[in-house]
């Protein structure tokens, strides 16, 4: 090879790519989508100069493989980089046919040219080139530094290294609240632990830990002989040990067979005979091994964690809780015994590290709780603060009428079980009191429950209601393997815990494994019913694997939630232009809300929550909860000249829209929403009513670019039909809310 000959030669690909390099810079710092076209377009380029040069001379079947491989780096690279910018928001099923479609798109530029080259230049080709093989070093280590670059972008994707702090905010003290009025209501343990466990005899979908439970607490003859039956059943289909696939939560529901059989053996152990302990044994033994086993899935987690894949399953540390109980009852694989304590010694999690799950789903927090607990009791370790923190974050969010709180799951959290069981550990007659007032709701809806490993004896406890009023809650980040700071998490606001308290919860985060587009967003606005609340059912793609088919995580669009919407721009804009994949609106929020205030009073608590630098957007949300009175909640925001911005909320029920409000509920429970623009045009608001969800979407859309200013009442109980009137005042505005002979006056402040 000519290295001086071609060193001359070089100077367009380079060129080209730097030219693509610093546009691409640009559209990122600068949210710029002339700059992204620039990129792609730069990347097209380059990729077709060297097609061109690798294709001269080579026979259709040569010719044929270039087609095809740089078509596949067209079509990672575009997608990868658009996944950079916006941090890997978009579900990785959705950004591989990202990529397969732009891949088609260079595909068939470069068929052209092959086209264009050949008719143009049959035999000395256009002009004097680089070699076929200094253009395959070349794209070799163009191709290599990209990946690492997309590779890194990716694994560290997840959450950043630094969080907002706020004042007062601790490890040791992570929740910040007020004080509000104890509810009067008192409930017995044994009540409701006997009530519990009719409620799960109730459950039609029982299976063998619901059995194992009904069992250990009520000692009936018949469902102790239920679950010997159904255990049996299992070990025989050989349940457990066959791939997982791409689920691998599998795992815990085998943990749970292990702990009700240990428990059960003990407490009856002539219930099976030797024969069936033994093959008893050697099936989870056999579970124990194909714990181990890695599969295709764990090659995904292995790339996003940075290491080998294992064959534990690490979300909600389901995985190591397993082991521990394996290792805890005895009933490992003799061979992977000294594996399962060195992992657990490697990478001791649980309680022993951090008080609260890293991913955004309330739900997953229960079972995290189960599987700390498993390795505390191999471990022996148990430290009551982390323990009770543990608990306090799920109970500090809980609703005040006992029902479901549910965040990017399809199923929802029901309190009752997972509240006693910390009770139980704790002595704790606040967490005994939400167990019990969750009860009471889901009795009287004949709702379902599920067993609570480690909840075997009834307590003997007065439950009494907590007194926290509105909380800051922060909680611990990271991934299942790397703890990351402690970070903003959820704001809940509550005047009360009676049953027709009002409630508000906003999301704080957009970070984890689980990543789910909450920052600033507010989950739900409750009322003796749910006011308003987050689109969380959509449709399930069985086309995809089980594990992502589900409509959670990084599939609910920023649209489904409550809260600011902008429009997409940078390579991001680029690429849905050319897709036509997802929607116009910008699907990446910042990492985290920052609070920027949080005050909490006798007659009204307050915070003003931050969302900085979303693509050149600033956006304030200051909330205003009065006791017993309207929430009043003020949105601005400020950006780009050239771009708008929306907001969204999803109210619950029959709406019905009437002059300058939306009535939610009519009679004696009756609940409204006005939106009143701050803008001197006013904006356009747009509806959508979906039957099937009974979700009622309203959309503000601001009316000039760069800026967005509304408020949005809440008016409920006897503040209902109050007038409303806006007057400019020296730093912002002055909003007044008159309903018979009470007034409310409240400075608003502009947002610069």
């Amino acid at each position: 090879m000519d290295f001086r000959n071609s060193a001359g030669r070089i100077i367009p690909y380079i060129f080209t790519l730097a030219i693509g390099l610093v546009a691409w810079v640009i559209s990122q710092e600068r949210a710029s989508t002339p700059a992204a076209w620039i990129a792609l377009a730069s990347l097209y380029l380059f990729l077709l100069e060297c097609g061109l040069t690798l294709a001269r001379g080579r026979r259709f079947p040569g010719i044929l493989f270039i087609w095809i491989f740089l078509s596949g780096v067209g079509g990672i690279f575009a997608a990868g980089l658009g996944q950079i910018e916006v941090r890997f928001s978009d579900e990785e099923f959705l950004s591989a046919l990202q990529a397969l479609i732009l891949s088609l798109y260079w595909a068939i530029l470069f068929g052209f040219c092959l086209l264009a080259r050949f008719l143009l230049f049959p035999r000395t080709g256009s002009r004097p080139s680089l070699s076929g093989k200094a253009v395959g070093f070349f794209l070799a280590f163009f191709i290599l530094t990209g990946g690492l670059v997309i590779l890194n972008g990716y694994q560290t994707s997840f959450y950043p290294l630094e969080a907002p702090a706020y004042p007062g905010i601790t490890e040791e003290s992570p929740f910040i609240c007020g004080e509000t009025a104890a509810d009067p209501q008192t409930y017995n343990g044994e009540e409701v632990f006997q009530n519990l466990l009719a409620l799960i005899g109730e459950n039609p979908q029982k299976s063998v830990p619901e059995y194992g439970m009904l069992a250990l607490g009520s000692g009936e003859p018949f469902w102790i002989g239920e679950f010997r039956v159904r255990l049996l059943e299992e070990m025989q289909n050989g349940r457990f040990t066959a791939p997982s696939n791409s689920v691998k939560y599998s795992q815990f529901e085998a943990a749970l067979r292990v702990y009700y059989y240990s428990r059960i053996q003990r407490e009856y152990p002539e219930l099976f005979s030797q024969a069936e302990n033994q093959n008893l044994r050697a099936w989870f033994a056999a579970i124990n091994r194909r714990a181990w086993s890695v599969e295709w899935t764990d090659w995904l987690y292995a790339l996003a964690f940075k290491q080998l894949p294992v064959g534990i399953f690490l979300n909600q540390e389901i995985g190591s809780g397993l082991l521990a109980l394996l290792e805890l009852e005895d009933l490992a694989d003799a061979q992977l015994s000294a594996k399962n304590r060195a992992y657990l010694n490697a990478q001791p999690q649980g309680w022993q590290t951090h008080f609260r799950n890293t991913d955004d789903a309330i739900d997953y927090q229960q079972e995290w709780i189960y599987n700390a607990l498993f390795q505390s009791r191999l471990s022996g370790q148990f430290p009551q603060e982390v323990v009770q923190r543990s608990f306090d974050w799920l109970g500090l969010q809980a609703l005040p009428d006992g029902s479901s709180l549910r965040i990017n799951h399809p199923v929802p959290l029901v309190q009752t079980g997972i509240a006693y069981l910390g009770a139980s550990l704790l002595q704790d007659p606040q967490l005994l009191w939400i167990s019990g007032r969750s009860l009471d709701y889901f009795s009287a809806i004949s709702g379902q429950q599920t067993a609570v490993p480690g909840l075997d004896d009834a307590l003997d406890l007065t439950g009494q209601s907590p007194q926290a009023g509105s909380c800051l809650l922060y909680g611990d980040s990271g991934l299942p393997t790397r703890r990351g700071p402690l970070a903003p998490d959820k704001i809940v606001f509550r005047d009360g815990w009676s049953k027709d308290s009002a409630y508000l919860l906003v999301n704080l985060r957009f970070s984890g494994w689980h990543r789910y587009k909450g920052s600033g967003t507010i989950t739900q606005i409750y009322q003796e019913g749910q006011l308003a609340g987050e689109q969380v059912d959509g449709q399930v793609l069985d086309w995809l694997p089980a594990g992502r088919s589900q409509f959670r995580d990084k599939r609910i669009p920023r649209e489904n939630l409550n809260g600011l919407l902008i429009e997409r721009s940078g390579l991001s804009a680029v690429l849905h232009t050319l897709t036509r994949l997802g929607n116009p609106w910008a699907q990446d929020p910042p990492y985290y809300a920052r609070v920027e205030s949080f005050e909490t009073g006798a007659h009204l608590d307050q915070a003003n929550v931050l969302l900085e630098d979303w693509h050149g957007w600033d956006h304030s949300r200051r909330i205003y909860f009065y006791h017993q009175g309207p929430i009043l909640i003020l949105d601005q925001a400020n950006g780009p000249a050239d771009r708008k911005a929306a907001l969204t909320w999803h109210l619950s029920g029959d709406v019905i829209h009437r002059m300058d409000r939306y009535i939610l509920r009519s009679g004696v429970n009756a609940a409204e929403l006005a939106l009143i623009p701050l803008d001197s045009e006013g904006g356009k608001i747009e509806t959508q009513h979906s039957t099937a969800s009974q979700d009622f979407q309203v959309q503000y859309l601001s009316p000039t670019s760069g800026t967005l200013a509304i408020v949005t009442v809440f008016l409920t109980r006897d503040w209902t039909g109050a007038n409303w009137s806006l007057q400019p005042a020296s730093a912002g505005w002055e909003i007044t809310l008159q309903q018979g002979d009470r007034q409310l006056v409240l400075d608003l402040p502009r947002f610069e």
